[in-house]
């Protein structure tokens, strides 16, 4: 099998994340992979490579800078592919224009959406979208919520063209943490062994609304008396507006900016609680390293979030800075806290691995490349 995947950008994230783990699962079944992406610093560029991935950066300037379709015409053109796979707009945008280009070539085309946002910052978002969507061989949703927007008004596909594959992750990692890392890295918080850890890990955009995160944790200190420390691992554009909003409302000892890290398991063990209060998730893979760290979750009710979190069972789901405080001051019981710790993990190994997304994304490949007929090969 020879496929190339596009990706708007390669660096750490969400779909980044998910494609990686893909990838690596279809080099060691033996597929020849060629990955291809538009923006970024390409975080993942040389651990691909060291796989065998052949990589080509497309260097995309600003939304509709025609050089990276000119690119990809060219390795469309040039490759024999048996199925090409865009991940995120405008990566699939600038397949799809390509793709019309050579005279919409047989090698059938899958789309990965990620969220249930149309393409930002460009005019008439909502038709290129649809566009480009209904003439892929298959549209894969990572969440049912994704699936929802597709089939619904806004894209209108037929179901029959949608399929849902959610996330997963590997866990190996989780359960081999050494005590001694979690506890110097709590230290580092300013965090004792009774310090309660609230922590959040992602990027500082608005997407992750996390004034909302520092008002609740600040009514939580409030109304729970506890001895508590909110950590934000991440970095962005928002950090100090962040900080500054954080003393504002008189948290800002108590509130931690350690920056990116990449030891996502230890820093998961190293956190008591997990806390997200983003206005939209096409899936939250970040929720389900909390829990396969055995860590309980509080997050909104936004996008696909509830259909990770059990309410009730493996965190809770609240909206609102009140209501997400009491949410969190329903946790400072370490009993409730490692019962729910136990029953996420449980649910990941039971939903969310990743052999099983692996499996199921081969298998609808192959059922795309059963429906096709296959393109000749050229000589030589």
């Amino acid at each position: 099998m020879k496929v190339l995947h596009v990706i708007t950008a390669f660096d750490r994230g969400g779909a980044e994340n998910h494609l990686v783990d893909l990838v690596t699962h279809q080099r060691a079944a033996g597929w020849s992979v060629t990955l291809a992406y538009l923006r970024g610093h390409g975080y993942w560029v040389e651990p691909m490579r060291k796989l065998g991935v052949i990589v080509h950066f497309l260097a995309l300037r600003f939304y509709g800078d025609p050089r990276p379709f000119g690119k990809l015409r060219a390795l469309l053109a040039e490759s024999d592919f048996d199925l090409i796979h865009a991940h995120l707009p405008p990566a699939e945008l600038y397949v799809r224009v390509a793709l019309a280009s050579l005279g919409d070539s047989a090698v059938p085309l899958i789309i990965s959406k990620h969220n249930d946002c149309p393409f930002h910052g460009l005019p008439g978002e909502r038709a290129l979208g649809r566009w480009v969507a209904r003439r892929a061989a298959l549209v894969i949703a990572i969440s049912a919520s994704v699936h929802r927007y597709m089939v619904g008004p806004t894209l209108g596909l037929p179901a029959s063209q949608v399929q849902t594959i959610l996330y997963g992750i590997a866990t190996a990692a989780y359960p081999l943490v050494a005590l001694e890392a979690v506890t110097a890295l709590r230290r580092e918080w300013g965090a004792t062994e009774s310090t309660l850890v609230i922590g959040f890990a992602g990027r500082f955009v608005e997407q992750k609304d996390l004034p909302t995160l520092i008002r609740a944790f600040a009514l939580f200190c409030e109304i729970s008396g506890c001895a508590a420390r909110l950590v934000l691992v991440g970095r962005g554009e928002l950090v100090e507006p962040m900080r500054r909003l954080a003393a504002e409302v008189g948290v800002g000892d108590r509130v931690v900016f350690p920056g990116f890290r990449e030891d996502v398991p230890v820093v998961m063990r190293a956190f008591d609680v997990f806390a997200i209060t983003s206005v939209h998730e096409g899936f939250g893979l970040v929720l389900v390293e909390a829990m396969a760290a055995e860590r309980p979750v509080v997050a909104t009710r936004a996008g696909a979030m509830p259909e990770i979190v059990v309410d009730g069972a493996t965190g809770f789901l609240a909206d609102g800075v009140e209501p997400f405080a009491q949410a969190l001051a329903r946790l400072t019981d370490p009993a409730v806290r490692q019962r729910f710790g136990v029953a996420g993990r449980r649910r990941v190994d039971e939903h969310f691995a990743v052999a099983r997304m692996c499996a199921e994304t081969d298998a609808a490949s192959a059922r795309v490349l059963q429906r096709v007929k296959p393109t000749p090969r050229r000589a030589g």
